[in-house]
C-alpha cells in the first residue's frame, strides 16, 4: 500500500510539473498555481445547487445535506486516471473500519468535477463502491453526482477546493482529500491526502454531528483530543489531559487518606464503657 501511495504521489507530481514546464515555455500561467484545498471553516455550502444523481434524476444538494446527519463530501471525477481513485479508495478504506454506517449515521457525497461525466459513470462507481461497503441501507447514504460547471464550482468554491483543467493533457489537476460538513451544510473538518486515519475520521464525523452520533467514549475522546487544522489530524489536547489527570490525582489522594484513616489502629476503637458505681 505504501509503495502504491508513493507511486501515486510521484505520478501526481509529474502531472503538475509537466504542464508547468510547458506553460513556462509558452509563457502561460502555471496550472499548479490554481490547485489548492483551502480550509474555510464554518462556510455554508450552497444547498440549492442542482446536480444529477447516479439514477439520472435531478437533485438538490440540500436533499442530502439537510437530513440531520453529518456529510462526508468528496470532490473527484470518475474517469480520473490517477489521483481520484486513490482518494475514493482511501475514503472507502477508512469508512469500512468506522463502526458508524453511511445512511444510518452520516451521508457520503461524491461530486464529479468534470461537467462532461454522465450519470452512468457515476452509477458504475457507486456499484463498485457498494460491492465493497456491504452494510444495510448504505445505498441510501452514498451518493455520486454529476452536474454543470457552474454548479460544481459553487460547491468547490464554498469548501476551498481549487482545481484546474489542463487541456494539454486532457486532465484535471486538483488536490487530494475530503471535507466533513455539519448537518446544516457547513464545513467542519478537512482531511488531506489519500490515506486517512480511521480514528480521526470517526472523531471528525462525531464532532460535526454535535454529538448526535457516536458513543460516550467518543465524547470523552473529543475532550482529550483537538483538531489540528494544519495537519487535518486530531492531536492530544495537553491542557485538558493535564486537568483530567490532576483531578484524578486529587481524587486518588483523598481516597487513599480516607482508606488509611479507617485502617489505622485506634482509628475505629469502640466507645469507652461507663463505669459502674460499687
Amino acid at each position: 500500500m505504501k509503495c502504491r501511495t508513493f507511486i501515486t504521489l510521484i505520478g501526481f507530481a509529474i502531472l503538475l510539473l509537466v504542464p508547468a514546464v510547458v506553460s513556462a515555455q509558452g509563457g502561460r500561467p502555471n496550472p499548479a498555481d490554481n490547485v489548492a484545498f483551502e480550509q474555510r471553516m464554518g462556510e455554508q455550502v450552497p444547498l440549492d445547487a442542482v446536480f444529477i444523481d447516479e439514477q439520472g434524476e435531478q437533485v438538490r444538494l440540500g436533499q442530502f445535506v439537510t437530513s440531520g446527519q453529518p456529510v462526508v463530501l468528496v470532490m473527484s471525477y470518475y474517469e480520473c486516471p490517477m489521483l481520484c481513485s486513490f482518494v475514493r479508495e482511501g475514503v472507502l478504506a477508512a469508512l469500512q473500519q468506522v463502526t458508524l454506517t453511511a445512511g444510518r449515521d452520516f451521508q457520503v457525497i461524491n461530486i464529479s468535477i468534470d461537467p462532461l461525466e454522465t450519470p452512468m459513470m457515476a452509477a458504475n462507481v457507486k456499484t463498485l463502491t457498494l460491492q465493497r461497503y456491504v452494510r444495510p441501507g448504505a445505498e441510501q447514504g452514498w451518493h455520486f453526482l454529476t452536474g454543470s460547471e457552474e454548479q460544481i464550482r459553487r460547491v468547490a468554491d464554498a469548501i476551498g477546493f481549487r482545481y484546474f483543467y489542463d487541456e494539454t493533457i486532457d486532465q484535471y489537476a486538483h488536490a487530494a482529500g475530503f471535507v466533513v460538513l455539519t448537518p446544516e451544510g457547513k464545513t467542519a473538518r478537512y482531511f488531506f491526502g489519500i490515506e486517512f486515519n480511521t480514528s480521526d475520521v470517526r472523531l471528525g464525523i462525531v464532532e460535526a454531528s454535535s454529538g448526535k452520533v457516536g458513543s460516550a467514549i467518543d465524547q470523552i475522546l473529543l475532550l482529550c483530543y483537538q483538531y489540528n487544522p494544519v495537519t487535518g489530524r486530531y492531536t492530544p489536547a495537553i491542557i485538558t489531559i493535564l486537568r483530567i489527570a490532576g483531578a484524578l490525582t486529587v481524587i486518588g489522594i483523598i481516597t487513599l487518606i480516607v482508606t488509611l484513616s479507617r485502617s489505622t489502629p485506634g482509628g475505629n476503637l469502640p466507645p469507652p464503657r461507663e463505669s459502674v458505681p460499687a
